[in-house]
């Protein structure tokens, strides 16, 4: 009876999320002044916070209360979270843009926008400050649009301290690195990728650039779980690690916790 107690704990504690909302720092002429609403999950004894940036349009439309989204990427890193799955030593934050970012347009211009930036960077300092844990960054597809803007970004604005690790996810094939990086890096990649605008050769590519200069570990990963789906492959099947959530979740966490013993 009381282990089927202490199960129900952990499956209540692991099973909703918190929605809040996250004023800018900033709000320049052009910038909304909507809050970026972010999903937050905790995990046990958390060394770490990751902050994952979507793709596709990067807009949910978060709502408080909220206890949960239907989202496949959210979903596989909530395992972190969880430590009959992974170590359980991450807190996750999903970051939701107030809208659609670039909708209908191949490049998504919006992710080098000052607004969308600063977001980030609100949302960063806001869990340093909840929680007084790291923050690192994951960027899928076109959250690397996001990741890489977002590096130069700090790096012009000597604020590159904010990046405590980077998780670069199927990331889009014009997302590039510059030099000088000091924090870990990995790469993750499905071995299937389908998507014409994330090629697993540009992002293998990519990490071997960044390898040779960044001064902390930079590691490339490939997904080979999951299945294929029927639709556009850059918004479904291996592309979303469609089935491979587990091994997705795995890989990051076995990453992350190298500097968290």
């Amino acid at each position: 009876m009381r282990f089927f107690l202490l199960s129900l704990l952990v499956f209540a504690r692991i099973a909703c999320a918190e929605v809040i909302p996250i004023e800018p720092i900033e709000k320049g002429f052009f910038g909304s002044s909507a809050p970026s609403m972010t999903m937050y999950f905790q995990g046990k004894a958390s060394r770490a916070v990751l902050i994952l940036i979507p793709g596709g349009d990067g807009y949910f439309g978060l709502k408080e209360g909220q206890a949960d989204v239907k989202f496949q990427q959210f979903q596989s890193l909530k395992r972190l979270t969880n430590p009959e799955v992974t170590s359980g030593k991450f807190d996750v934050v999903l970051l939701d843009s107030p809208h659609p970012l670039s909708p209908r347009q191949r490049y998504p211009i919006d992710r080098e926008s000052t607004d969308h930036l600063v977001r980030i960077e609100s949302t960063m300092r806001y869990y340093m400050k909840k929680t007084g844990l790291p923050v690192w960054l994951m960027g899928h597809s076109n959250g690397g649009i996001s990741l890489t803007e977002f590096v130069k970004y700090a790096q012009k604005n000597n604020k590159a301290e904010l990046i405590s690790g980077i998780i670069a996810s199927g990331i889009r094939t014009e997302s590039h690195f510059d030099p000088p990086i000091a924090f870990p890096m990995l790469f993750l990649h499905h071995k299937q990728d389908g998507c014409s605008r994330t090629l697993d050769g540009s992002s293998y590519a990519n990490y071997l650039r960044v390898k040779g200069f960044n001064t902390f570990p930079t590691e490339f990963v490939y997904v080979v779980g999951g299945q294929a789906q029927q639709g556009d492959p850059c918004h479904s099947g291996y592309h979303m690690y469609n089935g491979a959530g587990e091994e997705v979740a795995k890989d990051i966490d076995e990453f992350m916790s190298k500097f968290y013993k």
